[in-house]
């Protein structure tokens, strides 16, 4: 670069300078005024007489004119009885953890008692939803249905039962919890009962399957009446509408695996359900030792009358598992 160049340069660079150490003060421009690009508007300082130095204020470009206050939280100012009210109709696993995951708020009227004795706990028909997964044991899925079963929710009292019932040799236990349940007005609880105790406990299992059938529920009519007026009155449910009544997947399925990987159990004689969708089994009842021993679950299975190789745990598996199709197609060949 040439020497004239380099003067040049500074001859501009020092101008510039100058000038912009004499330019007019920047204020921020008040919204709404105009439609500028800019969002500085300039303006003339103030002529001043004296030359006394004078304090400059630094401009934020986030500085405004008008103090911001904080808007009051909707949520909080609610009472926590209408946002409780409002947020159980989110009754699913998934939309509990999305609660759970949304907000502290959320999260501590979602723990609530109001919210969690409401929760549907056993999922759909396909097994998603459930609380109880496909890794969990008899002792972990207990501790998770607990604080529910604690907070009055007749599900996981109801699945809490079944796993000590099936689950642990103290089945006392767990039928303890079945009663209370069927006490509430659980009525799978009390058609459960009718099952178990049928051959333990004869007359309070027959009370326990009455009083399911009189409340119109349909795996305990098909226990109590006959098979001619169960089709006049109720027709044939196709496998579909009958696998409603059927325990949630996910329970069966933890039953399923603690009877093949219990040590225990290839000791003694049992039976098992059936129909694959159901997780239930029963000791037979061909030692009185076996049955002093365990004190409950001496097996009358559903014998299939055609192969009297299947047997079932109810009627409701029984027809659930022919008009699926599944041993309707095997019966010929056992």
């Amino acid at each position: 670069m040439s020497a004239s160049m380099l003067s040049m340069f500074d001859f501009l660079l020092c101008n510039k300078t100058s000038s912009i150490m004499e330019s007019p003060t920047l204020q921020k421009q008040p919204q709404g005024e105009g439609r500028k690009r800019s969002r500085f508007s300039v303006v003339t300082p103030a002529l001043v007489n004296d030359d006394s130095p004078r304090p400059r204020k630094k401009l934020c470009k986030f500085d405004s004119p008008t103090e911001h206050t904080a808007e009051p939280n909707l949520l909080s100012s609610l009472p926590d009885e209408v946002v409780g009210h409002v947020l159980s109709f989110c009754v699913g696993i998934e939309d509990r953890f999305s609660l759970q995951t949304t907000s502290r708020d959320f999260r501590r009227i979602s723990n609530s008692h109001q919210m969690t004795q409401n929760l549907q706990l056993g999922g759909d028909l396909s097994g998603n939803g459930g609380i109880i997964q496909d890794e969990d044991t008899p002792v972990s899925a207990i501790k998770k249905l607990t604080p529910f079963a604690k907070a009055g929710n007749l599900e996981a009292v109801y699945m809490l039962g079944m796993v000590k019932s099936y689950c642990h040799e103290e089945v006392h236990v767990g039928i303890n919890l079945l009663q209370h349940a069927a006490a509430e007005g659980y009525v799978r609880a009390s058609y459960t009962l009718g099952l178990i105790l049928r051959d333990w406990l004869p007359d309070e299992a027959s009370n326990y399957m009455k009083d399911a059938a009189s409340n119109g529920y349909l795996p305990a009519l098909q226990e109590v009446l006959p098979a001619s007026e169960m089709k006049s009155k109720y027709g044939d449910p196709c496998a579909g509408e009958l696998a409603e009544f059927l325990d949630p997947v996910c329970l069966n399925r933890l039953l399923g695996r603690h009877y093949v990987q219990c040590p225990h159990l290839r000791e003694v004689n049992t039976s098992h359900c059936w129909n694959p969708l159901c997780g239930r089994w029963a000791f037979k009842a061909q030692s009185l030792r076996q049955v002093i021993k365990y004190n409950s679950r001496v097996s009358r299975m559903k014998m299939c009358s055609r192969c009297c190789r299947a047997k079932y745990c109810s009627k409701l598996c029984q027809v659930h598992d022919w008009r699926s199709g599944r041993h309707k197609m095997e019966c010929p060949f056992l």
